[in-house]
């Protein structure tokens, strides 16, 4: 990769953008310490001057010594805070709750509320993008691509990668985390202060651009696919020409024949720009669409998703332009698994933000405690509001009658049927009372909803759901029409869900057609004809036979052969969904008896239950397994939840990944119960659910009264993959075409290049994904020598070419073990890595190639692996090596013969040179680094033909002076994580060289930085 493709097609477009839409811009290099006022030291993040400025002007009476209060309690916060989520809240709630400082206004001394940034008034904010902004972390630098500033504050990071690198997102991503130091925290090997302001981290390569926060895994980070409140082609219109020849964003989902007359297209990053750092949409997202949770004792910060802000947006607007009850209402349909929850939480913090809504009263309606308790938190904390819980029909009344602009939270379980008084009166006229229902088609919804109707009877409905509407509902739907709509196919292509994969293994089992009434009789057959009529008089012939112990002992067989070959091998979960408590039981016995691993059952209990339900109703137990389950199999070994009815709907276990089905469910009852299953999860591309009850026979039945828009997508037969990888196959293998496929040297060699190598672990890995899909099913027989054979290849070029990103990282445990097993029975462990250069064994390593061309690039990478290990070790005298062996590859190419002879020389003395030019100075190895960094800069800023000997003698007299210095100063103890000595050493090393012949100001910077970060390299443990 180059510096000049990531700058030229992604960075500085990037920087293009945003200046387009408001935001000033200077080079962060024109902010070293040494050139600029806007910060004494790289470790300072905050524009302390900018920030000053913009208080003074947002709080114009505030007293000069309050000014310097809040600017310091800003700028010094972390240290109170021992983790940096911990220190990002507070300064978050800082910037959008305000400050509160003493101050006489004339009338007392009083509490006075000081704004860091005018939300209200986006113009009298400064906003500002930096790149190439050095900060100093207690170990080392970072320099982000691009930086933005509110208000002299860094609140946003962008990191670039070139396109055309292998796994630039995953690259982007992970230097996000290690510059937050979220990786490995106790390394220290980021910067963490510059994060303790961040609200939104960005990686993006140009073609895809995506957003996460401080808190954000790898797979947390998604797309923003909408410029709202810019449509994709209004967008396009504004950029031109700069959208043209740009690559196809949306490719998929907008195909040439549906594109609008005259549209242009525009890829990932500019819609990303565009909707997250338009100046007002950007403050916005920080002040109402951020949230903090704290799950399982950790906190986690939330931001939306594209699709929860535009949602809120259609909300709020429908809510103000309304002329009746109805038109101001609607529907929001977000699928299951993208954050429907959220979305009214979101909701509800707009609303209290809004001049003209904030006094209105909401009522939220659900039946998720998890809901409830969000509420609450985001309002007693961000808002200062409490939130009031109806705990019984009357209590409910009672809030409901208060003209007050407060928040009332309804809990659906609260109110059994045995409370009676539903019948309510008009209780409040007032139409500025929104009441909010979570999944408001379901049937416990019924009475509480039509009593609310009749006593809030100008009081307009928002109902959020997670399934879309039915069709014959959909006009005459009673909360109104859909006011936003986000698709099961869309949640899938963003990758806020994965794809739900149907398979069907109910040959024995189907309880469904002309096979139940087999099914009883040979379940049944020991059984006399009284016995069987009881039997079917007590149960039902359908339940009679899903409860069968025969029967169910053979599904469990056929299951545990799944699990174990399909699941279990990637360190997924399972639920199992049954027909009856009975069922259930049984279930949990027979896995048991069959030697399972570890399994639950959670079923309902009720006062009257006999002894063989009881053990599986007790809520604590259930709780309990419940969290267990949650856990990474390697964190608990709970497999199995087996349920009838509860979990089914608002139960998020992301490392479930297969729902096996022997149930009858459908309309919302399926789609909810199968979304258990759609949860993101590392290393989870798809889930999946296995039918024994014989679900295949009513499915299109089951989903027909939806719209086929609005469930294309919801399951797909596992069969539809094996186009896909017939596909990925054939994609993979043509970097083959024209090679012997019998030798793996030629193969190996085929992927020299490397763009094509690239390519080629893209499609390589593709393919491996689809073949963990399907395999051990029979369809993935005809690939599996293939596979075997690829992955060879894949090893061997990681071998040659040094290339560590070709591994196997993402493409399932399953595959990852084939593979594996097949090169060790070739003689190669692939966990060990290639010889070294300087190897005894190495010339021997070698000779095992068959041609001099293999042994030719055998040598050339192990040169080339060598310099880059070594690099920071010596930068100067390294990349002279790295020119000279590019100048032999291009004299001597093709003449193989020659080029081993000659590269096995240049091995020969790689290191043996280093150490004579280093005692014909008379210098140390360590001396020789830090003299050839001298060297370096004196002739970049004098001109080579300047260094006569005079200047030579000088420069060795200089370093040595220098690395005595720098052995003295770092003997003291953590050096490098003081401050004051670091910077005491800098002025030493400007001062030796303002004493010399060739001082000049640009030699004098770059030799101070440059040995300062040789020093790390060679002195710090």
């Amino acid at each position: 990769m180059s510096t000049s493709d990531e700058s030229e097609n992604v960075e500085n477009p990037a920087i293009r953008q945003l200046q387009s839409l408001g935001w000033g811009y200077v080079h962060g290099q024109k902010w070293s310490p040494e050139l600029t006022d806007e910060r004494q030291y790289y470790k300072d993040v905050v524009l302390e001057h900018r920030l000053t400025t913009a208080i003074r002007r947002i709080n114009p009476w505030i007293s000069e010594e309050n000014l310097r209060k809040v600017v310091r309690d800003l700028r010094f916060q972390g240290v109170e805070h021992p983790t940096l989520i911990e220190t990002n809240q507070t300064l978050w709630e800082m910037l959008v709750n305000y400050i509160s400082v003493e101050q006489d206004l004339g009338k007392g001394r009083k509490g006075q509320t000081v704004r860091i940034i005018d939300f209200e008034n986006p113009d009298n904010n400064e906003f500002l993008c930096v790149n190439q902004y050095k900060v100093e972390g207690p170990h080392q630098s970072i320099i982000p691509d691009i930086v933005l500033f509110v208000n002299g504050l860094p609140l946003a990071v962008i990191e670039c990668k070139s396109p055309y690198i292998t796994n630039p997102m995953e690259a982007g991503i992970n230097q996000l985390l290690r510059y937050a130091n979220r990786r490995q925290p106790h390394e220290d090997e980021g910067a963490e202060r510059l994060f303790w302001y961040n609200q939104i981290m960005v990686s993006t390569h140009r073609d895809r651009a995506r957003v996460g926060t401080l808190s954000s895994r790898m797979e947390d980070y998604l797309e923003w696919k909408d410029p709202y409140p810019l449509t994709l082609d209004r967008l396009a219109a504004q950029l031109q020409p700069d959208a043209a020849n740009q690559p196809v964003y949306g490719e998929e989902d907008l195909k040439v024949a549906e594109r609008p007359a005259g549209y242009s297209l525009v890829n990932s990053q500019q819609v990303l720009i565009a909707g997250i750092f338009n100046r007002q949409n950007f403050l916005d997202l920080i002040r109402n669409f951020t949230v903090f949770e704290t799950l399982d004792g950790q906190t986690m910060k939330k931001l939306a998703r594209y699709q929860q802000y535009r949602a809120v947006h259609k909300t709020i607007h429908r809510l103000k332009t309304g002329k009746t009850r109805k038109e101001k209402g609607g529907v929001i349909w977000h699928t299951q698994g993208s954050g429907k929850s959220l979305t009214m939480v979101f909701l509800a913090v707009k609303l209290r933000r809004d001049p003209d809504l904030r006094d209105y009263k909401l009522v939220f309606i659900t039946d998720r405690i998890q809901l409830d308790r969000q509420l609450t938190n985001t309002f007693q904390r961000a808002q200062g509001e409490t939130v009031y819980h109806a705990d019984s029909v009357a209590n409910l009344k009672e809030l409901l009658q208060k003209d007050s602009s407060d928040l009332v939270t309804a809990m659906m379980q609260k109110f059994q049927e045995g409370e009676d008084d539903f019948d309510f009166p008009v209780l409040n006229e007032s139409d500025r009372i929104v009441v909010l229902a979570d999944e408001a088609h379901r049937t416990q919804y019924g009475t509480l909803g039509v009593a609310i109707n009749r006593g809030l009877p100008n009081a307009p409905k928002i109902a959020f759901t997670g399934t879309p509407l039915i069709k014959s509902r959909k006009t005459n739907n009673e909360f109104g029409t859909y006011i936003d709509q986000y698709t099961i196919e869309q949640a899938v292509a963003d990758g806020a869900t994965v794809q739900i994969l149907y398979e069907g293994r109910e040959a024995r089992t189907k309880v469904t057609g002309d096979s139940l009434d087999m099914l009883f009789e040979e379940y049944f057959a020991d059984k006399s004809d009284e016995e069987k009529a009881t039997i079917r008089r007590k149960h039902g012939t359908e339940l009679a036979v899903l409860e069968a112990p025969q029967r169910i002992r053979w599904v469990c067989i056929d299951l545990l052969k799944h699990y174990r070959e399909h699941i279990r091998p990637n360190g997924f979960k399972a639920m199992i969904v049954t027909s009856s408590r009975r069922a259930a039981v049984l279930y949990k016995q027979t896995l048991n008896e069959l030697g399972a691993p570890p399994s639950e059952c959670i079923i309902s209990g009720s006062h009257n239950d006999e002894a063989f339900y009881t053990p599986y109703t007790d809520p604590t137990q259930q709780k309990q397994a419940i969290e267990h389950f949650k856990k990474p199999i390697a964190e608990h070994p709970l497999s199995f939840i087996v349920v009838k009815d509860m979990l089914l709907t608002g139960f998020d276990a992301p490392v479930c990944q297969v729902m096996y089905l022997d149930q009858k469910l459908r309309e919302h009852t399926l789609l909810q119960a199968i979304a258990r299953v759609n949860r993101t999860y590392p290393g989870k591309s798809r889930g999946f659910v296995v039918d024994y009850y014989g679900l295949s026979d009513y499915l299109a039945e089951a989903l027909e009264m939806f719209s086929t828009e609005d469930v294309t997508g919801a399951l797909k037969d596992l069969k539809d993959e094996i186009p896909k990888l017939k596909a990925a196959h054939t994609r993979v293998m043509r970097h083959f075409k024209d090679v012997d496929k019998n030798d793996i040297d030629a193969c190996v060699l085929a992927l020299a290049d490397d763009a094509v190598r690239q390519q080629f672990e893209i499609d390589f890995k593709l393919f491996a994904r689809q073949m963990d899909i399907i395999m051990p099913d029979p369809a993935a027989q005809p690939y599996l020598a293939d596979l075997k054979f690829l992955g060879k290849i894949n090893q061997g070029a990681r071998n040659l070419y040094r290339d560590s990103q070709l591994d196997l990282a993402g493409v399932g445990e399953k595959v990852r073990a084939l593979i594996d097993e097949h090169i060790r029975a070739t003689g190669v462990d692939p966990k060990i890595p290639p010889v070294d250069l300087l190897a005894r064994d190495f010339r021997e390593k070698v000779n095992e190639h068959k041609s001099d061309r293999a042994k030719a690039s055998e040598i050339e990478h192990a040169i080339k692996h060598h310099i880059d290990v070594n690099l920071d070790d010596d930068p100067e005298y390294y990349k002279s090596l790295s020119d000279k062996l590019k100048a032999i590859i291009r004299k001597h190419q093709e003449h193989w013969d020659e080029l081993v002879q000659l590269l096995m020389d240049f091995r020969d003395n790689i290191e043996k040179n280093r150490e004579q030019q280093a005692g014909d100075l008379g210098l140390s190895e360590t001396q020789f680094a830090f003299h050839n960094i001298l060297m370096a800069e004196v002739a970049r800023v004098r001109g080579d033909e300047s260094l006569d000997e005079a200047t030579h003698e000088e420069a060795i007299a200089v370093t040595k002076d220098l690395v005595t210095m720098l052995d003295e100063a770092t003997n003291i103890v953590d050096f490098f994580k003081k401050q004051d000595e670091v910077k005491r050493m800098k002025k030493n090393i400007k001062r030796r060289i303002m004493d010399t012949s060739f001082d000049v100001p640009d030699i004098r910077t770059a030799v101070m930085d440059r040995f300062m970060e040789l020093a790390k390299v060679k002195y710090q443990p």
